[in-house]
């Protein structure tokens, strides 16, 4: 919800780096790959115990995220290719974070099957929703909106990040938001 809402706000700031990268003749594709990797890091970083860098390495690569489409965007560059690639590696990227708390708290093993179980039941609903749906925005596909999207996704990593002893119940509260988000979309889709 906070990508809907804000979205508009800030997005000038990452115009304006996009140039830069445009000036650097950096591609999107480019962008998305790096985001998976510095992502991957971060998980990585988790798994090994060095949350402040994994910290810095998440949100490098949620900056990442969301500047390759504003690089496609202005190059005129959107590609059924790109928006694939982001979509699949955005949920990578989420899934090597989930691990890498795996190996540094394995005791919360159920708190995490059940973050994936949402994130399946929710990434269903949004790719039926995308499919079905009109697109009447700037993005490849329709977007159906949610209580829990990509910034809210890497507000709840990074509180589990700096709150490790209670990221379990972190993870559980927003893996209640995630299957609301899901539901809610599941009843959008039926009407």
């Amino acid at each position: 919800m906070i990508d809907t809402k804000l979205r508009g706000k800030v997005q000038p700031v990452f115009d304006q780096v996009g140039k830069g990268f445009i000036y650097l003749k950096i591609k999107p594709n480019q962008i998305t790959v790096a985001a998976l990797i510095v992502g991957l890091l971060a998980g990585g970083l988790i798994a090994f115990g060095h949350l402040i860098p994994a910290l810095l390495f998440l949100w490098v690569s949620g900056f990442l995220d969301v500047l390759d489409g504003t690089v496609a965007r202005i190059m005129k560059l959107s590609s059924n290719l790109g928006a694939f690639l982001d979509l699949i590696f955005d949920r990578i990227v989420e899934a090597g974070i989930i691990l890498g708390f795996y190996f540094l708290r394995p005791e919360d093993a159920f708190y995490y099957l059940l973050f994936f179980v949402s994130v399946l039941f929710n990434f269903s609903t949004f790719m039926v929703a995308g499919a079905l749906f009109q697109n009447a925005g700037s993005k490849s596909m329709h977007y159906d909106i949610g209580l829990a999207e990509r910034t809210e996704t890497f507000l709840c990593f990074s509180a589990m990040l700096l709150w490790v002893n209670q990221s379990a119940y972190i993870l559980f509260a927003f893996t209640l938001l995630i299957f609301l988000t899901g539901i809610i979309r599941f009843f959008r889709i039926i009407k």
